[in-house]
């Protein structure tokens, strides 16, 4: 009869049965079972990229105001989107403010004025040149920007209105700007013909 030889392997079977072990532990593949929430037979779908954001120009020019003049800009959006307003003008010493309200003709000298023709924003700094004024989540329409110049001299100034929405922006939303007042500035002496 064959004896049995004494095995001399040692702790060397520890690490081999521990490794058993954690495969037994693995879950088979594709064999989940469905009471278990971090198991997933199918793989995720890819999330949809970001939409895209584009800014384009949607009115821009240059032109003359007299001193206590205010000259109106209509443009239309066909999108919502924040819309950017730029004006600049030659001299410093002057102050030159924008206005934004909704419509192709919705303010008169005297509801200018007396700050009651419903604007959507304003930007009314005293030091601030250029001017600027940006105004978020804008339904798509038409609007005027009023460039008043309250200075005391003639003045030739520059503007750009600005649109960015998303490439898919289609739908209007309420904008969310505050008009903000500045000081009284005296009142203007003619609005000019929309440009």
């Amino acid at each position: 009869m064959n004896k049995r030889k004494p095995w001399d392997g040692g702790p060397a079977i520890l690490p081999c049965l521990a490794l058993a072990l954690a495969a037994l532990m693995l879950p088979g593949c594709g064999k989940c079972k469905s009471t278990d929430p971090s198991c997933s037979s199918s793989p995720s779908p890819t999330p949809p990229p970001p939409p895209v954001q584009v800014t384009r120009v949607v009115a821009s020019g240059s032109g003359s105001i007299q001193s206590k003049f205010v000259a109106p800009v209509v443009f239309t959006t066909t999108a919502s989107g924040t819309v950017g307003i730029e004006v600049n003008w030659t001299f410093a010493t002057n102050d030159v403010d924008i206005f934004l309200a909704r419509g192709s003709e919705p303010c008169t000298l005297q509801t200018f004025n007396d700050r009651s023709c419903g604007f959507i924003a304003t930007e009314e700094s005293l030091s601030m040149k250029p001017e600027k004024l940006t105004v978020p989540s804008l339904a798509a329409g038409t609007y005027s920007v009023y460039i008043a110049n309250f200075g005391d001299t003639d003045e030739s100034v520059a503007w750009q209105v600005t649109l960015t929405s998303t490439s898919a922006s289609s739908t209007s939303v309420a904008t969310a700007a505050t008009v903000q007042r500045s000081a009284a500035k005296g009142t203007l002496q003619r609005i000019l013909e929309p440009r």
